[in-house]
């Protein structure tokens, strides 16, 4: 039967020995301890399982478009720009939600956002989900933008409707 109080306090001593022993460390030092660790689970692996594991790692490495559910799983600068739409509530899956997001990043959104956009949506796919909201929720000026941004023309992106001034008049 162990002692309940020796268990803790080497518990206690456990917890804090890890973290001095890698503040100790020189950044080689840890670098060759973590080769030396992969090495070891390398071999307690079967051919067959570190041919499956390789491949799997290049697929990941390698895989060109990074699969989201919601816009929380975006890059920090996204959730930013989005933070208005609370991006836990963005579904990726909904094209509704996508376009919300492609208008923002397009109209609002700096280099690193675009690029994080292209990289996730083909030219092509950021093209016919624009064209098929036709610029809905932009003024002109936003829709001109996203023509240019997307060489799209106006009849992809048709003129914003602006009331006449007599209209309103009309509706008071």
């Amino acid at each position: 039967m162990k002692n309940p109080h020796a268990v803790a306090l080497g518990r206690l001593g456990g917890a804090k020995g890890g973290v001095a022993r890698a503040k100790s460390l020189t950044p080689r030092r840890r670098s060759e301890i973590a080769k030396r660790a992969g090495v070891a689970r390398a071999r307690a692996l079967s051919a067959a399982e570190r041919s499956e594991l390789a491949q799997r790692a290049a697929a990941a490495r390698w895989a060109r478009h990074v699969v989201i559910a919601t816009l929380a799983d975006a890059p920090a600068p996204v959730r930013r720009l989005l933070a208005r739409y609370e991006p836990a509530q963005l579904r990726w899956a909904r094209a509704d939600h996508r376009y919300v997001v492609v208008r923002e990043i397009l109209l609002r959104g700096g280099d690193r956002t675009v690029r994080w956009l292209r990289s996730v949506l083909p030219a092509q796919k950021l093209r016919r989900l624009i064209q098929r909201f036709a610029g809905a929720g932009c003024d002109e000026l936003q829709r001109q933008k996203l023509r240019r941004a997307l060489h799209l023309s106006v009849k992809d992106i048709p003129v914003a409707v602006t009331p006449h001034a007599a209209d309103i008049d009309a509706r008071v």
